[in-house]
């Protein structure tokens, strides 16, 4: 996993988790007299696992739904069309070849030449990677220092022999026996301490100074006691170890340093609050007592490994506690209930991660897509399910060899009885640096796809434990392997500035599932299923009046959704045994038809004909770029073209029918 990537999921975490502090530390503000200690304590929790899951736990109501979506304008470029090769000819999915001419838009072919990424985003990639080198330079500092000030403090403290005082031993055993603990702690009397204090995870021991031993009350000895057994029984020494492998990995966030030590105060409240429930009314005084009388002028430096009976010097946080003790009384049920119904808010609130902007790996980079996948859902309506509308989730990788991912397209073809193929085709980069095309097609997506890829060599190798084709040829590489029934195939140009180890790497890394909608979607579907998941009415056999000789033939359709676009079309064909056709389509959208038509005119080259009150467009002459008819139908807006090799009063009655099977609909 490259340092990058990690930096880039801590550098998020951090960010999501200073909103979730701030919300934490206005509840803890807001409800101070309301709220029982340890629930003031208990919230931060949800902190902690903020910093340290390593993915994230989606929800509606999160509070970063409420910020835009990062991401990164780049060059969309329809996936339906490949790549370039070096005659200008584009190879599209249904095997067709396009060829370009000198006038049309750049934004539709790619140069064979070395292209060159934008300055920025190399720039870009430098500065992240020289952030990402001070980031763990800094972790390792800090967690090399941790570990040695811990070391030294164990290898001081495992050489002091337990104490072996009757009086001690049995008030220990006494209280342990009060709090439920069936292990006796171990008690070690040590100059190396100013502060009573627990130290260890495994086999935690009670370090009481020399220096207060002497003048230690039983009293005294026995409020330090439940107050450490009541950290023991709290497993706050561990919670203390996570939040400091929280704080070491977040150093460079001040807001998580000011929060952590802010738990750590309400920590020592929330054990005041459990060692009181274990004491009489009677002797809450006497335990506020025993905090200030054992005060030090000059305590110990705070160790991760440890918690103390003081906490920390801080004064304020001495006249939190003795404040806390005076007016201390057990949590009603009312508040117990209160204290969840927030811990559970703040989780959804500010725990979780909106469901668009949701990273699905671990420490691994997320393949951004761009703001145009999220406009997909304002123009699917209700009833179209992108999940359902694909036979399997499709991937993507967690290594990208720092490229974004820019395009992705779905598509789904549906011919009963036995053909159902579903396609999902990613680019990433500008100009596509590299691209993933993933298939249910038992045929594959052929490396023919890549620019001349048929005229190379192919070489056998392995993509983890599966067996993969790598093909190579003088423009380009690909990869292809199946996995769990899906085939996969990632390439590259050999001017996209991926190596052929990154390719190999990217091909390992894929398997982040697919939260986002696609940018593009198409559904086809051919057969008696060719009307289905249309929004519209579509025409039965026998409604069209077709020219003598003219069988139909098939019924098929097709969803488009190009960002913000859709459109359906649905088409029925006739033809004869010769070359005649008529097709009918029938349909509605941005871009009905895919890309804009003709606009007919009534010229010499169209009649403009009144059919059952509608206003038709009739050619006059044929000609393979124009439709034979076109018209509105008024009922419902739709959009039809007839295209044909009849004569035109064929195509009139065509047209007039089409009418009247629309008018009683």
């Amino acid at each position: 996993m490259e340092l990058e990537l990690v930096f880039n999921w801590v550098i998020k975490s951090s960010l999501m988790a200073s909103v979730l502090a701030v919300l934490i530390l206005l509840v803890n503000y807001a409800l101070r007299n309301k709220l029982a200690a340890k629930w003031q304590y208990a919230i931060w929790m949800l902190l902690i696992i903020r910093l340290l899951i390593p993915y994230d736990i989606q929800s509606p109501w999160s509070i970063y739904s409420l910020l835009p979506n990062n991401s990164i304008p780049s060059l969309m470029v329809n996936q339906a069309n490949i790549w370039m090769t070096d005659n200008d000819t584009q190879i599209d999915l249904s095997g067709k070849e396009i060829t370009l001419t000198n006038d049309q838009p750049i934004l539709n072919k790619q140069s064979n030449t070395k292209s060159e990424e934008p300055i920025a985003e190399d720039l870009s990639n430098v500065y992240i990677y020289i952030l990402a080198i001070l980031w763990l330079v800094g972790v390792l500092i800090l967690a090399i220092l941790t570990i040695t000030a811990n070391l030294r403090f164990y290898f001081k403290v495992r050489r002091e022999p337990s104490a072996t005082d009757a009086r001690m031993s049995n008030l220990m055993q006494e209280c342990s026996r009060i709090l439920g603990i069936r292990k006796n702690l171990p008690i070690i009397i040590t100059n190396r301490i100013e502060a009573p204090c627990l130290y260890g995870i495994v086999s935690p021991k009670l370090l009481l100074p020399k220096s207060l031993v002497n003048r230690l009350r039983e009293e005294n000895i026995r409020h330090i006691f439940i107050h450490e057994l009541s950290h023991y029984k709290r497993k706050d020494i561990l919670i203390n170890w996570l939040a400091v492998a929280a704080q070491i990995v977040h150093w460079f966030n001040p807001l998580i340093w000011c929060s952590f030590a802010k738990m750590r105060e309400d920590c020592e409240l929330a054990c005041d609050a459990d060692s009181l429930s274990f004491l009489k009314p009677e002797e809450y005084q006497s335990y506020g007592l025993s905090i200030i009388s054992l005060v030090t002028p000059a305590q110990s430096s705070w160790l991760p490994g440890t918690t103390g009976f003081f906490g920390n010097k801080n004064n304020q946080q001495i006249r939190r506690r003795i404040k806390m003790i005076k007016f201390f009384q057990k949590p009603t049920l009312k508040w117990t209930w209160t204290a969840i119904v927030i811990i559970i808010s703040l989780g959804l609130v500010g725990f979780t991660n909106s469901i668009s902007n949701a990273t699905p790996a671990a420490g691994a980079s997320t393949p951004k897509q761009t703001s145009q996948s999220n406009q997909l859902s304002a123009v699917m309506d209700e009833s179209f399910d992108y999940n359902k509308s694909l036979s399997f989730t499709p991937l993507l990788p967690s290594y990208t060899a720092g490229y974004q991912l820019t395009d992705s397209t779905a598509i789904r073809e549906v011919t009963p009885p036995s053909n159902n193929v579903s396609r999902y085709l990613t680019s990433y980069g500008s100009n596509t640096r590299f691209a993933i095309y993933e298939t249910t097609s038992p045929e594959g997506m052929y490396p023919l796809y890549f620019a001349g890829i048929d005229q190379g060599t192919k070489t056998q190798i392995q993509i983890g434990n599966v067996p993969a084709v790598l093909y190579e040829s003088e423009y380009a590489s690909a990869i292809q392997f199946i996995k769990n029934g899906i085939e996969y195939t990632a390439g590259t140009r050999h001017d996209g500035g991926i190596s052929l180890d990154d390719l190999k790497k990217i091909c390992e890394s894929i398997g982040v599932p697919v939260n986002n909608p696609p940018v593009n979607f198409y559904i086809d579907r051919t057969g008696p299923t060719a009307s289905e998941g249309l929004s519209f009415k579509t025409l039965q056999l026998g409604d069209i009046v077709v020219p003598p000789g003219h069988k139909f033939q098939v019924a098929s359709s097709r969803i488009s959704i190009e960002g913000v676009k859709k459109s359906e079309v649905f088409t029925m064909s006739y033809t004869t045994a010769g070359a005649s056709f008529l097709d009918v389509e029938i349909g509605k959208g941005d871009q009905t038809f895919g890309e804009q038509t003709p606009v007919l005119t009534p010229d010499s080259d169209f009649d403009m004909k009144q059919i059952d009150g509608t206003e038709v467009k009739l050619r006059k002459t044929h000609n393979d770029n124009l439709p034979a008819a076109k018209f509105t139908i008024p009922e419902n807006g739709l959009e039809c073209m007839i295209y044909s090799t009849v004569q035109e009063s064929e195509v009139e009655k065509a047209a007039a029918s089409i009418l009247q099977a629309y008018s009683k609909l």
